[in-house]
């Protein structure tokens, strides 16, 4: 099926003139109507690597300028810490090899991972274990509910995640309760958060989550 360019008719047949306007189609009318994905992916790649290249040359820069002797080592460390994880936030996002579970999961735990290493760097306050790890919690728990209802079809395959989340938010409990993180509330809340969500998910799942848990755990 062609179409006139001039008068936007669909033209059926293999006819070589339009039926309204008789002007002359050519075979290559319709050539622009799927994008070219090719280019698309190219341009994203191109981009991929003028970031990295941007990160390599920050990098080079601020260890010749703690050898010229402005040492701001742990700085340094701090900004490549951060420089990989954009990197490797545009490798994930841009390859699309993986789907949006697993992409948000290690993009979390690469980031909290990056935290608690700067965190580590800049004397260990505490703030790392106390604040952000609870709080990337809730923000899990709430990204996994939102791709439950984007992934209606499949929403089952989320309950591993909540569980791993439970998990987690009593190990925190764990650490409050001997002292380890000394503000308590954030990880109350996330505990809190974690298990409403997944009991939520078993109590209204019904059969389809008790054949998931089957599935994956056996119970």
């Amino acid at each position: 099926m062609s179409k006139c360019v001039k008068c936007g008719v669909d033209i059926l047949d293999a006819s070589c003139e339009c039926p309204l306007c008789h002007s002359v189609i050519e075979e290559n009318d319709n050539k622009d109507i799927y994008p070219d994905v090719a280019v698309s992916a190219r341009k994203l790649r191109f981009i991929e690597r003028l970031v990295l290249f941007i990160s390599f040359v920050t990098m080079m820069a601020l260890i010749l300028a703690n050898i010229l002797g402005h040492p701001f080592v742990v700085w340094t460390v701090i900004i490549g810490l951060i420089l990989v994880y954009v990197n490797t936030a545009l490798r994930m996002g841009i390859t699309g090899r993986v789907g949006y579970q697993s992409k948000t999961l290690w993009l979390t735990f690469i980031a909290v991972a990056i935290l608690i290493g700067i965190d580590a760097l800049t004397g260990f306050i505490g703030w790392s274990l106390s604040v952000i790890v609870p709080s990337s919690v809730m923000l899990l728990s709430l990204i996994t509910f939102l791709l439950m209802f984007i992934n209606m079809r499949n929403w089952q395959s989320y309950i591993p995640l909540e569980i791993f989340l439970v998990v987690l938010s009593v190990f925190m409990l764990i650490l409050s309760l001997v002292g380890v993180v000394t503000y308590p509330n954030i990880i109350y809340i996330a505990l809190m958060v974690s298990v409403l969500l997944l009991s939520g998910t078993l109590i209204l799942g019904g059969d389809r989550a008790k054949r998931e848990l089957y599935r994956r755990f056996h119970i």
